[in-house]
Protein backbone atom coordinates (compact mmCIF):
# COMPACT_ATOMS: atom_id res chain seq x y z
CA UNK A 1 0.00 0.00 0.00
CA UNK A 2 1.21 3.29 -0.86
CA UNK A 3 0.17 6.60 0.39
CA UNK A 4 -0.42 9.04 -1.37
CA UNK A 5 1.41 12.91 -1.30
CA UNK A 6 -2.05 14.17 -0.56
CA UNK A 7 -2.84 12.01 2.29
CA UNK A 8 0.88 12.37 3.74
CA UNK A 9 0.73 15.69 3.20
CA UNK A 10 -2.77 16.04 5.15
CA UNK A 11 -1.30 14.07 8.26
CA UNK A 12 1.82 16.50 8.22
CA UNK A 13 -0.38 19.19 8.62
CA UNK A 14 -2.66 17.80 10.84
CA UNK A 15 -0.25 16.80 13.25
CA UNK A 16 1.00 19.68 13.05
CA UNK A 17 -2.04 21.73 13.46
CA UNK A 18 -2.36 19.65 17.14
CA UNK A 19 1.05 19.93 18.10
CA UNK A 20 1.69 23.55 17.61
CA UNK A 21 -1.82 25.39 17.39
CA UNK A 22 -3.92 24.99 20.60
CA UNK A 23 -7.06 26.20 20.24
CA UNK A 24 -6.15 29.26 18.03
CA UNK A 25 -6.60 29.00 14.38
CA UNK A 26 -3.13 29.07 12.31
CA UNK A 27 -2.44 30.71 9.44
CA UNK A 28 -2.08 27.89 6.10
CA UNK A 29 1.24 29.43 5.23
CA UNK A 30 2.70 28.91 8.74
CA UNK A 31 1.85 25.29 8.80
CA UNK A 32 3.10 24.71 5.10
CA UNK A 33 6.62 26.54 5.83
CA UNK A 34 7.16 24.21 8.93
CA UNK A 35 5.87 20.63 6.88
CA UNK A 36 7.27 21.65 3.35
CA UNK A 37 3.88 21.78 1.64
CA UNK A 38 3.40 23.77 -1.25
CA UNK A 39 0.77 26.12 0.32
CA UNK A 40 -1.52 25.99 -2.83
CA UNK A 41 -1.61 22.19 -2.41
CA UNK A 42 -2.21 22.38 1.65
CA UNK A 43 -5.13 24.64 0.92
CA UNK A 44 -6.76 22.30 -0.89
CA UNK A 45 -6.34 19.78 1.37
CA UNK A 46 -7.47 21.83 4.09
CA UNK A 47 -10.67 22.56 2.27
CA UNK A 48 -11.07 18.27 2.03
CA UNK A 49 -10.83 18.33 5.58
CA UNK A 50 -13.14 21.26 6.62
CA UNK A 51 -15.78 19.20 4.47
CA UNK A 52 -15.05 16.18 6.15
CA UNK A 53 -15.77 17.87 9.81
CA UNK A 54 -12.23 17.42 10.95
CA UNK A 55 -10.96 21.12 10.80
CA UNK A 56 -12.94 24.53 10.65
CA UNK A 57 -11.98 27.46 9.12
CA UNK A 58 -11.93 31.01 10.30
CA UNK A 59 -11.83 34.22 7.87
CA UNK A 60 -10.11 37.27 8.61
CA UNK A 61 -7.43 38.95 10.48
CA UNK A 62 -6.12 36.12 13.28
CA UNK A 63 -7.76 33.59 10.93
CA UNK A 64 -6.79 30.58 9.64
CA UNK A 65 -7.57 26.48 10.29
CA UNK A 66 -8.05 24.84 13.33
CA UNK A 67 -8.84 21.02 14.45
CA UNK A 68 -12.16 20.69 15.42
CA UNK A 69 -12.02 16.77 15.92
CA UNK A 70 -10.85 15.75 19.26
CA UNK A 71 -6.91 14.80 18.81
CA UNK A 72 -7.67 11.39 21.18
CA UNK A 73 -10.50 10.23 18.21
CA UNK A 74 -8.92 11.35 15.57
CA UNK A 75 -6.97 8.32 13.45
CA UNK A 76 -4.80 8.25 11.14
CA UNK A 77 -7.46 5.71 8.97
CA UNK A 78 -9.97 8.76 9.42
CA UNK A 79 -7.16 11.07 7.79
CA UNK A 80 -6.93 8.87 5.21
CA UNK A 81 -10.30 8.24 4.66
CA UNK A 82 -11.47 11.80 4.81
CA UNK A 83 -8.34 12.75 1.78
CA UNK A 84 -8.39 9.43 -0.25
CA UNK A 85 -10.33 6.58 0.94
CA UNK A 86 -9.29 3.50 2.80
CA UNK A 87 -7.95 0.66 0.67
CA UNK A 88 -10.28 -2.20 0.23
CA UNK A 89 -10.43 -5.73 -1.89
CA UNK A 90 -14.03 -6.90 -2.43
CA UNK A 91 -14.64 -10.57 -1.10
CA UNK A 92 -13.57 -12.93 -3.22
CA UNK A 93 -14.95 -16.27 -1.33
CA UNK A 94 -18.50 -16.23 -0.84
CA UNK A 95 -19.23 -18.11 2.69
CA UNK A 96 -15.17 -19.02 3.02
CA UNK A 97 -15.43 -21.19 -0.07
CA UNK A 98 -11.64 -20.82 -1.78
CA UNK A 99 -12.04 -23.08 -4.72
CA UNK A 100 -8.41 -21.71 -6.69
CA UNK A 101 -5.57 -20.20 -6.12
CA UNK A 102 -6.54 -17.24 -7.27
CA UNK A 103 -8.57 -17.10 -4.61
CA UNK A 104 -6.29 -18.34 -1.87
CA UNK A 105 -4.57 -15.39 -2.95
CA UNK A 106 -7.02 -12.56 -3.25
CA UNK A 107 -8.26 -13.89 0.41
CA UNK A 108 -4.72 -13.32 1.60
CA UNK A 109 -4.45 -9.93 0.25
CA UNK A 110 -7.62 -8.88 1.84
CA UNK A 111 -6.41 -10.39 5.60
CA UNK A 112 -3.11 -8.09 4.85
CA UNK A 113 -5.41 -5.17 3.44
CA UNK A 114 -7.49 -5.51 6.83
CA UNK A 115 -4.91 -5.35 9.30
CA UNK A 116 -2.94 -2.59 7.42
CA UNK A 117 -6.34 -0.32 7.84
CA UNK A 118 -6.00 -1.96 11.57
CA UNK A 119 -2.95 -0.28 12.03
CA UNK A 120 -4.24 2.85 10.29
CA UNK A 121 -7.13 3.13 13.08
CA UNK A 122 -5.13 1.94 16.29
CA UNK A 123 -2.80 5.42 15.84
CA UNK A 124 -4.22 8.86 17.17
CA UNK A 125 -2.88 12.28 16.36
CA UNK A 126 -2.80 12.60 20.04
CA UNK A 127 -0.86 9.57 20.15
CA UNK A 128 1.90 11.11 17.56
CA UNK A 129 1.45 14.33 19.27
CA UNK A 130 2.70 12.81 22.84
CA UNK A 131 5.29 10.76 20.89
CA UNK A 132 6.79 14.57 19.76
CA UNK A 133 6.42 15.68 23.28
CA UNK A 134 8.86 12.49 24.61
CA UNK A 135 11.18 13.29 21.75
CA UNK A 136 11.30 17.12 22.79
CA UNK A 137 10.69 18.53 20.06
CA UNK A 138 9.83 22.58 20.49
CA UNK A 139 6.89 23.87 19.89
CA UNK A 140 6.38 26.84 17.60
CA UNK A 141 3.37 29.22 18.42
CA UNK A 142 2.72 32.63 19.38
CA UNK A 143 4.40 33.09 22.79
CA UNK A 144 3.69 37.19 23.27
CA UNK A 145 5.75 39.96 24.26
CA UNK A 146 7.96 39.76 26.45
CA UNK A 147 8.88 44.01 27.50
CA UNK A 148 11.97 44.41 29.45
CA UNK A 149 12.81 48.11 30.68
Amino acid sequence: MRLSNRTLYGLRAVVDLAYHGGDDPMQVSEIADRCAIPGRFLEQIFQDLRKAGLLESKRGPGGGYRLLACPEETTIAVLVEALDDLPRLPDVAADGEIESAAQLADAACGEIVERMVQVLADVTVAELVKKGERLGLARQGYEGFVYVI
